[in-house]
């Protein structure tokens, strides 16, 4: 029996259906079929509330195992850069071998919980990599109703953006090249209130946050200034819209405010949006001769997508960045031009240390340029290919026309067990984002093990 699932969300805002709720849609699914097909098993069947009561201790995770194989570019840039010192490659095999153990502890009206992940890598030119670290946790009280109040290490998901999200002024950037995957998260208090209504407000909810930094160890991925860093959220369910009105204070980092919002025009077409404004924004730059400088203006970001869900059910993700402090071609050309003399042979190790200094000042993000669009069509159980999935992904900075192209599929037909693989092709000429990254092709499959 082949299953069909729809992936556009039910109301305003949801956003795609994770794996493990489309596997319960399925056991959900074949066991009523099974219940219909056989009468006198279905009079035996009983059913027991208590198996749905909420555990008082509960412990999941995953153990994944990735291999990669990459086609270098040895004398570009990036390579240089992410390689100091390394003798030149044209191919590079990579294992990665990645522990999460998630643990939650319920004590009405108190959560604990916590999200740690140990990763270990080992190439041709790494020998290995050891990584420890908490992704999340904390304590969560339920002070009332529709108060909850919250400390810890969290992952914010503000904006309703699936590859990029400029409202996210508390959160880690996502990777747009896989914008699902796991994240950290930062030291946070917070405090939120939620209500239903009468009316075509239907909703309305309000938290506020403080992120501290104290200059050294704390959050130092968020600032390095002392600072609490407060930030708020207005959540609105209005006309059958998710709206959010969102603001970041000034302190580590410029204060920033902005709107998202989300709406099903049709069952099958969702449109969302987001825009957000950074007051005196630094902008660091490199001229082609090495000199650096700063200048602090406002910038805007913003984003608008749609998803659409077509007949044969194939799902379409089609999203426009526009990143307001992003560096634009002839600005990326320039810093370019620096690396090559900074990072050729017989250059001095100064200017070797001023390159990877400039690249942490803005120019080393993922996606650094201007505009991009992204555009990803998915598939469940293509050609009757049950438990099966396949996907392909573009992306293209619209300053320098470099882009990447993603295809990929996965197979979920083993008990907790998920397989997945993908290519990555870039393309670019000298001097673009995508032409200058350290590899331009890359293949990898994964073997994910859930518990």
């Amino acid at each position: 029996m082949v299953r069909k699932r729809s992936v556009i969300p039910a109301k305003a805002g949801v956003r795609a259906v994770g794996r493990n709720q489309e596997m319960n849609s399925a056991l959900l699914i074949c066991t009523v079929a099974l219940m219909l097909a056989a009468p006198a098993v279905a009079d035996d069947f009983t059913f027991d509330a208590s198996e749905f009561d909420k555990k008082t201790v509960e412990f999941s995770g995953y153990l994944e195992q990735k291999e990669e194989g990459l086609k270098m570019r040895s004398d570009s840039p990036g390579y240089k850069l992410a390689y100091p010192g390394e003798t030149q490659r044209h191919h590079l095999l990579r294992n990665t071998t990645t522990l999460e153990l998630s643990g939650k502890l319920n004590l009405d009206p108190v959560v604990v919980d916590m999200r740690a992940q140990a990763f270990h890598a080992d190439d041709q030119l790494i020998t290995t990599s050891d990584r420890g670290t908490v992704m999340e946790g904390g304590v969560r009280w339920s002070a009332g109703p529709g108060l909850t109040v919250d400390a810890g290490k969290r992952v914010q998901r503000w904006g309703k953006g699936y590859a990029w999200s400029p409202v996210g002024f508390i959160e880690r950037p996502k990777d747009a090249s896989d914008p699902q995957s796991s994240r950290e998260g930062f030291v946070m208090a917070s405090a939120e209130w939620t209500k239903s209504l009468d009316g075509p407000v239907s909703a309305v909810g309000l938290s506020g946050f403080v992120v501290p930094t104290d200059g050294s160890s704390l959050n130092k991925d968020f600032g390095v200034e002392r600072d609490l860093n407060p930030a708020a959220k207005l959540y609105l369910l209005a006309w059958d819209t998710d709206i959010d009105f969102l603001w970041r204070g000034q302190g580590a980092k410029p204060q920033s405010f902005g709107f998202d919002f989300s709406r099903n025009i049709t069952s099958a077409l969702e449109v969302h949006g987001e825009w957000a404004r950074f007051r005196d924004a630094p902008h660091n730059t490199v001229s082609a001769a090495g000199v650096t400088g700063q200048t602090e203006s406002d910038a805007t970001s913003w984003l608008l997508g749609l998803r659409y869900l077509t007949q044969n059910e194939v799902t379409w993700i089609v999203e426009y960045y526009r990143n307001g402090n992003g560096y634009d071609a002839r600005e990326l050309d320039d810093y370019y031009t620096f690396l090559d003399k900074a990072l050729a042979g017989g250059a001095a190790p100064a200017l070797a240390d001023k390159a990877r200094a400039v690249a942490r000042s803005g120019y080393g993000r993922v996606n650094p340029g201007t505009d991009y669009v992204y555009a990803k069509a998915s598939v469940s159980e293509p050609f009757g290919w049950v438990y099966g999935s396949a996907a392909l992904t573009a992306m293209t900075s619209l300053e320098d026309r470099s882009w990447q192209l993603v295809p990929e599929v996965s197979y979920t037909g083993f008990n907790n067990v998920e397989l997945r693989a993908r290519a990555f092709v870039l393309h670019g000429a000298s001097h673009t984002e995508f032409g200058e990254k350290p590899a331009s092709r890359r293949i990898e499959v994964y073997a994910r093990f859930f518990f």
